[in-house]
């Protein structure tokens, strides 16, 4: 059941009202529904031309509730400021957003949360730390937040629903416009999974370049601490580090290699005293989060055989050619290929240019 407070405040979200002007307004009037009541008088609240007039098509009670009714079919509930579950981290950054649209299960935020952002073209090293990062985090019930960007967002939501832990999306845009469109069967796979996608945009809002940087925010606002994976220094991983510095997470970067560009922002971060991390250990034991359990994972494989012993020991120091682990393990090179072809199946060894074999992330 909506009250008048809550459906003043969405009329305000249905034109995109920021939520810095409306604490402003709600300071100066005192509640949504004066707001609403001055809106159409001499002394109404000033709008832009173009927000005055998306107001103006919803200031009736009748055109409240198509909206309403909008929402409901479409299966997204409102979750607003004052309401018990609205995490109390984000509530208490500078410009907490009064409501956010949500799909899924509001369960996901009672826990710890830490985000993993980065680059949306990343390398595939990138991809396999935040996998694997999230996944290790999720495994412990610790959830994982997003913004289900390509890149590093997506690997790490894949990495939290591998181990059938909570992963959050948060939306630069609408619930019901997916960005990037070819996300929408990830951001099912979420939703359905136990999971939440958040947005603090209307249904039908596009992804413009002004709501990233406020979708960042909320972000940085849910988590107990930020990983940058990969990045450059100017990028919109690196804006969310400086929004969660300034709401006094604490933020971590992962090691990547000189040179590259993706090592560029977690090298400069780091240099500035973020933490360095490798794993989802190292983040959980710096937040002094407590493991659950260890659970096995789908897919993980215990060493059956004295060779494939042998090649995960060597590969353990370092990444190695066909001809140097055949001399390293001393076997032939056709037990080698064979052998090294089965543990590229089940995910144990990379294959890289050159006919490098190395350790997989995702073990």
């Amino acid at each position: 059941m909506w009250s008048e407070e809550q459906k003043c405040l969405l009329w305000l979200s249905s034109a995109e009202v920021s939520a810095d002007r409306v604490h402003s307004l709600l300071e100066k009037y005192g509640s949504a529904q004066e707001i609403w009541e001055a809106f159409g008088t001499a002394g109404r609240p000033i709008f832009s031309p173009r927000t005055s007039e998306i107001l103006g098509k919803w200031h009736s009670r009748d055109a409240l509730e198509d909206l309403i009714d909008r929402l409901q079919r479409q299966r997204v509930h409102v979750l607003f400021q004052k309401d018990a579950l609205y995490p109390e981290l984000l509530n208490a950054i500078d410009d907490p957003p009064y409501l956010l649209y949500y799909m899924g299960d509001l369960k996901g935020l009672v826990r710890p949360m830490v985000a993993v952002v980065g680059t949306r073209i990343p390398s595939r090293y990138g991809k396999e730390m935040a996998f694997s990062i999230a996944q290790g985090l999720a495994d412990v019930g610790v959830g994982v937040v997003s913004g289900l960007a390509r890149g590093i967002d997506s690997s790490a939501h894949e990495g939290a629903l591998k181990a059938q832990g909570v992963t959050i999306a948060v939306l630069g845009s609408g619930l019901n416009v997916c960005y990037p469109p070819e996300k929408g069967p990830l951001l099912r796979a979420i939703v359905e999974g136990g999971g939440l996608a958040l947005s603090e945009y209307p249904l039908d809002a596009e992804p413009v370049n002004y709501h990233f940087p406020h979708r960042n925010r909320v972000i940085a606002g849910l988590s107990h601490g930020l990983v940058f994976v990969e990045g450059k220094v100017q990028s919109g991983g690196m804006t969310t580090v400086f929004l969660a510095l300034k709401q006094g997470r604490e933020v971590f970067a992962v090691p990547g290699q000189v040179g590259t560009s993706g090592s560029e922002g977690p090298h400069a971060i780091l240099r500035e005293g973020a933490r360095l991390v490798t794993c989802a250990g190292d983040i959980l034991e710096d937040l002094s989060i407590t493991l659950a359990p260890s659970q096995s994972r789908p897919g993980a494989m215990s060493s059956e055989s004295p060779t494939e012993e042998a090649i995960l020991s060597a590969l353990g120091r370092e990444a190695m050619g066909l001809d140097a682990l055949c001399k390293t393990v001393g076997v032939s090179e056709d037990e080698m290929i064979a052998q090294l072809s089965v543990m590229e199946i089940t995910g144990q060894v990379v294959r890289e240019a050159g006919n490098v074999f190395r350790l997989s992330l995702l073990r």
